[in-house]
């Protein structure tokens, strides 16, 4: 059986992303055989891409549903998502209803120097020993600057034991296929059963000095992230 490749951690232009959902297809096809768009707390665009990719079969891209939802506790990415998940509730709740949706929870960055937790509330990185997730991000490979938290992680799930996933959480679509997860098979279905088995493993690619321009490019992406997040998705 082949070999394939997945990014399960991008942006669109429907949150903090700068490239359209269609753009994103377009520039994974040839990279990548699955990708996820996980907007924060929205998942229009994420339709948007899949519906893009089934109309363009010959592009061999694949999109799953997901979702970056803001909880108490920090942010949690849920994919093979139905519907919307409602941001602001604890971790666990949201983990809830991820998997009541038949998806998969997985814990993002979760050793970033920004936890994103609200005020009064443990941040996921204290939490993933009691969390059901069914995966961690060890490599987030949005800049250079995510070395040492990724290294950090990935020290942290030698003994948590969850697969581990790569991905480039990519803001802008030149970091498309920075981090990605290698996996036996060749489609979504695939890779989550490979999730689920453990029987995956993590990537990432090293930036060219062009590329490091697109690093700070997508640190746009924090104003944006602010300024879109109390908007909700209609």
């Amino acid at each position: 059986m082949l070999y394939s490749k997945a990014d399960t951690h991008i942006h669109s232009s429907y949150s903090d992303g700068t490239s359209s959902p269609e753009d994103i297809v377009k520039f994974a096809a040839g990279k990548l055989q699955i990708i996820a768009i996980t907007d924060h707390n929205r998942i229009k665009g994420a339709f948007k891409a899949k519906e893009y990719a089934l109309r363009n079969s010959f592009l061999d891209v694949e999109v799953i549903i997901g979702e970056e939802i803001s909880t108490k506790n920090g942010h949690v990415i849920g994919l093979f998502l139905e519907k919307k998940i409602i941001p602001g509730k604890t971790a666990a709740a949201t983990i809830e209803e991820i998997h009541a949706q038949g998806g998969l929870a997985i814990a993002p960055h979760p050793f970033y120097f920004v936890s994103y937790a609200e005020k009064g509330h443990k941040p996921l990185r204290k939490l993933l020993t009691y969390l059901d997730f069914d995966a961690i991000e060890v490599i987030n490979n949005s800049s250079a600057f995510t070395l040492i938290s990724n290294a950090i992680t990935s020290l942290a799930n030698v003994s948590i034991g969850l697969p581990q996933l790569g991905v480039s959480d990519a803001h802008v679509k030149e970091f498309i296929g920075k981090g990605y997860t290698k996996f036996k098979g060749k489609s979504a279905a695939d890779l989550k059963k490979r999730i689920k088995e453990n029987k995956l493993t993590a990537h990432f690619k090293h930036y060219s000095l062009r590329e490091q321009f697109y690093v700070i490019q997508s640190m746009k992406s924090f104003y944006l992230y602010f300024l879109n997040k109390q908007k909700t998705e209609e």
